[in-house]
């Protein structure tokens, strides 16, 4: 789960667009990635979300493809994925909050309620796919109105509003609890002293209680969001909170007499990236203290941690079963996609930037546009954005696991690609995913797939581009 710096890159991007006196498309950014989504109802599935748009994988990380930024994707960020049946996917863009119902393939900006607002957070019901949560904000005379807003059609539009902030009040953040959804829980600050409010429906929406926690959490906070809310016990919520002494990992626990809060776990001078919780009910987070990246586990509910050796430069975590997923730094750590099988005490690389092997070209034109556009920067030739492979396969296939396409369909080119390239980066992190280069299917849309590009001249185009532009500060 990303709840890292889901708000620093949406104001790195809106900064972005105000130095620029223009929309700062991904485009000319250097690549990274933000989020990942491994949904338990596709156990084969795994979607990164970057800002550049989404590599996908059907078949656990051996082949990958890209799908391009849309102009409703446009400045992407908050990248999730709702339950199934419909797995829909939805981002938070400089249009809106826009869903794809067709697994990147097509997009739609949501309308209803929602039009003309700022959407700055928004949760699917992760029980019901026709519900989604939006807090959308309201600029008037007034100053900013901030209310949370439901949608019963899988996020298309949104109609009523379930919780109306009062003057002053900035909602950060809305969850809800998948063990009794009709509990939702809003995280806001209040005023220009910031102070950190909660507030928990269990109605739905009908009725609240809202509770100030200034006196529960450490003195002036000035930042209070959600992490996440326990799939189990839908009192408990876990908060990330900022305050002079540094950022806070918070356990909020909901009872009759209000909440009671623990900060089990301070950062001083650091942040707060990443959380994931595994089927075992093991929490790992992640964080950034100065230059060092730190990670904890808790085996008690988030009562206790200790600490990870050597974990990567983490964006974000994801957990599917016993395995956890970490969204890496594809320069400095050698590899963007890991895996950990002993809860984030060992690290092994998956996937690389250069192991990116076709286009998923759903909407043809609009994919070429911005596959000539980035051309233009070095990062692939027009020849690779021209190309058109054979007509994919039926979009309800199973997924392939990989192993004729590695055995009988890879080059010796691709395959000494997928062995070299990703040596280093495999041996550092405890060993290597074979993961092939051979153009895979076509993520389950039935879009057809762009030609596959060598590894080594993405590569190569990649580095031209850090020259070029240089690292993108982090934080």
């Amino acid at each position: 789960m990303l709840i890292d710096r889901r708000w620093l890159v949406a104001f790195a991007i809106g900064l972005g667009a105000s130095l620029s006196g223009g929309a700062a498309r991904a485009n000319g950014a250097f690549p990274d990635s933000q989020s990942i989504m491994t949904p338990e109802s596709r156990p084969h599935e795994i979607r990164l979300a970057t800002n550049f748009g989404i590599i996908s994988s059907d078949d656990d990380g051996r082949t990958w493809v890209w799908s391009c930024e849309r102009p409703e994707t446009n400045n992407g960020s908050l990248y999730q994925m709702g339950p199934a049946p419909m797995n829909r996917i939805y981002v938070i863009s400089s249009e809106g909050l826009a869903m794809s119902a067709d697994d990147s393939c097509g997009w739609t900006v949501a309308g209803g309620a929602v039009a003309g607002t700022t959407v700055s957070d928004a949760f699917p019901d992760p029980t019901n796919a026709s519900r989604v949560l939006a807090v959308a904000a309201t600029a008037g005379e007034a100053g900013i109105h901030y209310a949370v807003l439901e949608s019963s059609d899988g996020g298309a539009t949104f109609g009523p509003t379930r919780y109306a902030a009062a003057s002053g009040d900035n909602i950060t953040g809305v969850e809800i609890a998948r063990s009794a959804p009709s509990t939702v829980y809003v995280a806001m600050t209040s005023g220009s002293t910031f102070l950190p409010k909660l507030a928990r429906s269990t109605d739905g929406g009908a009725s609240w209680n809202v509770e100030d926690l200034s006196a529960k959490l450490p003195t002036k906070t000035s930042l209070i969001r959600l992490v996440a809310v326990d799939p189990q016990n839908a009192d408990r919520v876990y908060l990330r909170v900022r305050s002079p002494a540094g950022e806070a990992f918070a356990v909020a626990l909901a009872g009759a007499g209000g909440f009671t809060v623990t900060t089990p776990l301070t950062f001083p001078d650091g942040i707060l990236s990443a959380y994931a919780r595994l089927a075992s009910g093991t929490i790992v987070l992640a964080a950034a203290v100065g230059l060092a990246e730190v990670g904890y586990r808790s085996t008690d509910g988030g009562a206790s941690f200790q600490p990870l050796p050597a974990p990567p430069s983490v964006r974000a975590l994801s957990a599917r079963g016993t395995t956890l997923y970490v969204v890496a730094d594809n320069v400095v750590d050698g590899y963007a996609v890991g895996t950990s099988v002993d809860e984030g005490q060992s690290w092994r690389a998956l996937m690389r930037y250069e192991q990116i092997a076709a286009i998923q070209s759903c909407v043809k034109q609009l994919c070429q546009v911005d596959c000539i556009a980035r051309a233009d920067t070095g990062q692939w030739s027009e020849d690779f954005c021209a190309a058109t492979a054979p007509a994919s396969p039926d979009a309800g296939s199973t997924p392939s696991d990989g192993g004729d396409a590695s055995s009988d369909a890879s080059s010796d080119a691709a395959s000494d690609a997928s062995s070299d390239a990703s040596s280093d980066a495999s041996s550092d992190a405890g060993g290597g995913a074979d993961a092939s280069v051979t153009p895979p299917p076509t993520s389950g849309c039935g879009c057809a797939v762009g030609a596959g590009v060598a590894p080594g001249a993405l590569a190569f185009a990649l580095l031209l581009i850090a020259l070029a532009g240089g690292r993108r500060q982090r934080r």
